[in-house]
């Protein structure tokens, strides 16, 4: 499914109203349309006091066909207009005052009667926010803060249309106030607000809503893509029932360093919980007693080291063994001297074959002018921090600006990036962008990166190409996330809990349609 911003959606109306001559009133009028259904189909409306409140551009007059659909099917129906009706234009203009003649009243509020419309919010069991759409960018103040509190403080189930007022609906970014949703009915596509904190937060469930706009006139104006349950299960790896473990790959793991054994421990386990045949651990000597303790399934594969850490002649090492690896994942715990430089840029160019970069070898590596000529694309796992590291910017920059960076510097670098966070981004060098629908604040702690890096692995060993085993890794990644934190809490959530999620996420993925997932549901 596309990822659009809202000035892609305003191109794409404009196509679709002057190119298949559907006209703004029938867009406007599928739209409310489908909000109202939305309602019914959750709700016995027979039942229900509902407010709608709307503003007076294309948003509030979505919300007077909500409206107008609303009109003898419910208990007790009250609509505002935040301004006067002389300001309403356009397409939002016909559909008030076909609200009007179909027998409906619409109340106009101001600062001055605000208390008018106070107990009707306080007092319904529903509200249709309509006040802002997906192109709002400034700051919510004065009456439209006044009647977001309002609406916020109330104890009503909110629907917002489109968008949560007050969100940003290109960022997510909110300045002032925004209305905190239990339910939002996008129109044709999710906007990239809907996926950018704190946006994401504020939407409640979300539902994207057909109003007839073919996916051919938008699919030119946008490479980004919802990475759906549908979509990774596309992806699964397939398994006929004849193979064996040298089917489903050998991967290296060269990762770990004293005192961050951990790292290399779930990178390696990772690979194989994500379905590799064979895990071997490049260890240095000193630590090899340890995993062997630590690792029952994964062979270990001590070499040469200096003060702990994997050291440059480990190549060599990894040479006489005579294994021919398939994959390598490298960076998880390696630490970051001058020395590990070397041994990092000296696998890399060795290795012939697909290769996972992370943490520690990323930051090695991509800080450095000259990058290796890569035969096949490596795919790179950063968070914003590596990342700002690596092209000198803030990662709070870096992390606002995901859905550029990313891309960016996948083009620059030829790389499959994968930047870690909220929501994980996916970017080719050519496009496109995918953005992960899976994942809670709950795995924003120590290793679960390292995980993912092994899953990848694990992925590219069974034979996906790499964009591939890249989303699908996330995907599953973030799903043994959400199973964790269903069944425990996202307080409690440690790395290794994802590994044992693992089993449930694929059982989940592989009968996908028993189950459907927040943010991929459609009208």
């Amino acid at each position: 499914m596309l990822v659009l911003t809202p000035q892609e959606m305003r191109e794409i109306d404009r196509i679709t109203i002057e190119n298949l001559g559907i006209p703004g009133i029938v867009l406007m009028e599928n739209a409310g349309r489908e909000v109202y259904h939305a309602l019914e189909e959750r709700f016995d409306l027979e039942t229900l006091s509902v407010t709608v409140i709307c503003g007076k551009g294309n948003n509030g007059g979505d919300g007077f066909v909500v409206a107008r659909y609303l009109l003898g099917r419910v208990y007790d129906l009250k609509v505002f207009l935040l301004g006067s009706k002389k300001e309403v234009k356009g397409d939002a203009r016909f559909h008030m005052e076909l609200f009007e003649k179909a027998g409906g009243e619409v109340e106009e509020i101001s600062e001055e009667n605000l208390h008018v419309l106070i107990p009707y919010v306080r007092s319904a069991d529903l509200i249709v926010d309509a006040i802002f759409g997906t192109g709002f960018r400034g700051e919510v103040t004065g009456l439209y803060q006044d009647v977001i509190e309002e609406i916020n403080a109330s104890s009503a189930y909110r629907v917002s249309v489109d968008i949560p007022s007050g969100v940003n609906g290109e960022t997510g970014e909110i300045r002032g106030v925004a209305v905190f949703a239990d339910l939002t009915v996008t129109m044709a596509y999710p906007k990239t607000g809907h996926y950018l904190y704190p946006g994401r937060l504020l939407r409640g469930e979300l539902q994207v809503a057909d109003i007839g706009i073919p996916d051919a006139i938008a699919r030119p104006w946008s490479q980004r893509e919802l990475l759906t349950m549908d979509r990774a299960r596309s992806l699964l790896p397939l398994r006929l029932g004849d193979e064996n473990k040298g089917n489903f790959g050998r991967i290296l793991v060269v990762a770990g360093s004293r005192g961050y054994t951990g790292a290399a421990t779930m990178t390696a386990e990772a690979a194989l919980r994500a379905g590799a045949g064979l895990v071997y651990l490049a260890t240095p000597h000193s630590l090899n007693p340890i995993y062997e303790q630590k690792l029952t399934e994964v062979i270990t594969l001590p070499v040469q080291e200096e003060d702990g850490r994997i050291a440059p002649g480990a190549v060599e090492d990894l040479e006489k063994t005579g294994i021919r690896f398939d994959v390598l994942a490298i960076g998880p715990g390696l630490g970051r001297t001058d020395t590990m430089k070397e041994t990092v840029r000296r696998m890399i160019e060795w290795f012939q074959g697909p290769i996972v970069i992370d943490a520690d070898a990323f930051v090695l590596l991509f800080q450095e002018k000259s990058l290796p000529e890569w035969q096949i694309p490596p795919v790179v796992t950063p968070h914003p921090g590596e990342l700002g590291l690596v092209i000198r910017a803030n990662p709070k920059t870096v992390h606002r600006n995901r859905l550029n960076v990313a891309p960016d510097f996948a083009r620059k670098t030829g790389t499959i990036t994968v930047l870690k966070g909220s929501p994980t981004v996916i970017a080719l060098p050519e496009g496109p962008v995918w953005i992960n629908a899976t994942g809670n604040a709950g795995m924003a702690t120590a290793g679960t990166g390292d995980v993912l890096t092994g899953m990848i692995a694990g992925f590219l060993g069974q034979g996906l190409d790499p964009a591939d085993a890249a989303q699908l890794a996330v995907y599953l990644h973030g799903l043994a996330g959400d199973i964790v934190t269903a069944q425990d809490s996202m307080y409690t959530l440690r790395a290794t809990d994802l590994l044992r999620a693992l089993p449930l996420a694929f059982k989940i993925l592989m009968h996908a349609d028993e189950f459907v997932e927040e943010g991929d549901e459609e009208e």
